[in-house]
């Protein structure tokens, strides 16, 4: 039995008791896609136990320099996909997620589609307010911000509703005990605050609760081609 494909299935069942209809909809046909693809009973799936899983570092295609809010969304991607994230800097800094393999591949396509969503967002908001006349500056950490919060709200409300899910977003007791482990030079401030564009953080907090990634944990099996080329 292929150990991610199994893990797959899971993360997507227990999105199937999301919240949000639409996901949860979604999530439970790509779960059976799954299963009839790769021959798999509902069974086996949730009774399987995967004690093989390595725990590893994976390096996104994530970085950033001013754009801190990058490493905000991937510390809460990260804690609830059960892994840390931290930082490889060399003039800029790129965004690594640490934990079990089939957990951290999860974090990286989050992260990677997540930006991609943000990323594309801003560039419409910024055409509007600058066919009106009005100034761009902030406009990009303030939507991201309101994605960030709507977002950590969708988890908050998937763990309220779905005992499960909050089991899998737990850290392991050897991924904590192997993250102790590592020596850290020094530790960077990604704190930042908020600018002053309030309709468009709060258009960014709907879009966060909204945020699906069915799709992409599905396509991410069959498909190994990055998702986006990360800016600064």
């Amino acid at each position: 039995m292929n150990a991610k494909i199994v893990e797959k299935i899971k993360k997507l069942l227990a999105l199937s008791e999301s919240s949000n209809e639409y996901e949860a909809q979604l999530s439970m046909l790509k779960a059976q896609e799954l299963l009839v693809r790769h021959k798999l009973s509902l069974k086996e799936v949730r009774e399987s136990k995967i004690y093989d899983s390595k725990i590893k570092e994976k390096v996104s295609k994530v970085s950033f320099t001013k754009a801190k809010w990058k490493a905000q969304l991937a510390k809460l991607i990260a804690d609830n996909f059960g892994c840390y994230c931290y930082f490889k800097t060399r003039r800029t800094h790129t965004i690594a997620f640490f934990g079990r393999d089939e957990d951290i591949d999860i974090c990286n396509i989050v992260l990677e589609y997540a930006v991609d969503c943000i990323d594309s967002k801003v560039k419409r908001l910024r055409y509007i307010q600058v066919r009106d006349g009005y100034s761009t500056k902030g406009l990009e950490n303030d939507y991201a911000l309101g994605f960030i919060n709507g977002l950590q709200k969708k988890y908050e409300e998937q763990k309220r509703v779905n005992q499960d899910w909050g089991l899998i977003l737990v850290k392991d007791r050897e991924v904590v005990e192997a993250h102790s482990q590592i020596n850290f030079k020094k530790r960077i401030n990604i704190n930042t605050s908020f600018r002053g564009f309030s309709d468009v953080y709060y258009e960014g907090c709907e879009d966060g609760k909204k945020f699906s990634i069915a799709d992409k944990i599905t396509d991410s099996d069959y498909d190994e081609t990055p998702l986006l080329k990360s800016g600064i």
